[in-house]
C-alpha cells in the first residue's frame, strides 16, 4: 500500500494521513504538489518501481532550419552490354563486354546457353578505368556452347 503525508499551509495539524485506496488512478499530478511537497520520507520503501520513471519527457519542437542546398544529379543513364562467345569443347576462354563511350562499368558477370557444365573461371572489371567487365569460362562438355560476358554501365560525369 502507497502511503502519502499530505500537509495543508496555515494548518495546525501536521498533516494528514492518505492512502492508495482513497485515491483514484491519475487523480493527482504534478501540478498538485508545490516544489519540495514530496520528499522521500513521503514515500514507502520499495513502492515507486522502475516502470514509475519510464515516461519520456519530449519537449517543444525547435523552429525549422534552413534549406540546404540541392544534391548532385542522380545515376541516370545506365546501359546493360552483352557479349557473346563461342567456347570449344573442353577448352577455356576470356573475353570481355565492353561499356559504350562515356560510360563507366559498376558491376557485371557471366554465364552460358548450357549452365553447370560450364565453368566460371575469372569474373571482374577490364581495367582501373572502368571500360567494361571481363570474365573467363572453361567449356566442360564434348560440343561448343555460348557463354555471355556482360557489364552493367552507368553514365560518367
Amino acid at each position: 500500500m502507497t502511503t502519502l503525508l499530505l500537509g495543508f499551509a496555515g494548518s495546525a495539524t501536521a498533516g494528514v494521513v492518505v492512502t492508495g485506496k482513497q485515491i483514484k488512478d491519475g487523480t493527482i499530478t504534478s501540478r498538485d504538489l508545490r516544489d519540495a511537497d514530496l520528499r522521500s520520507a513521503d514515500v514507502k520503501d520499495d513502492s515507486l518501481t522502475r516502470r514509475d520513471f519510464d515516461a519520456r519527457i519530449i519537449g517543444m519542437s525547435g523552429p525549422s532550419g534552413d534549406i540546404g542546398q540541392p544534391g548532385a544529379p542522380g545515376t541516370a543513364g545506365l546501359t546493360y552490354s552483352i557479349e557473346p562467345f563461342a567456347i570449344p569443347k573442353d577448352t577455356t576462354r576470356t573475353w570481355g563486354a565492353p561499356c559504350p563511350n562515356g560510360t563507366r562499368v559498376l558491376s557485371g558477370g557471366g554465364s552460358a546457353d548450357t549452365p553447370g557444365v560450364v565453368q566460371l573461371t575469372e569474373s571482374g572489371p577490364v581495367d582501373d578505368a572502368g571500360t567494361g567487365w571481363w570474365v573467363g569460362m572453361r567449356n566442360k562438355t564434348n560440343s561448343t556452347v555460348t557463354g555471355y560476358a556482360w557489364a552493367l554501365c552507368v553514365t560518367a560525369s
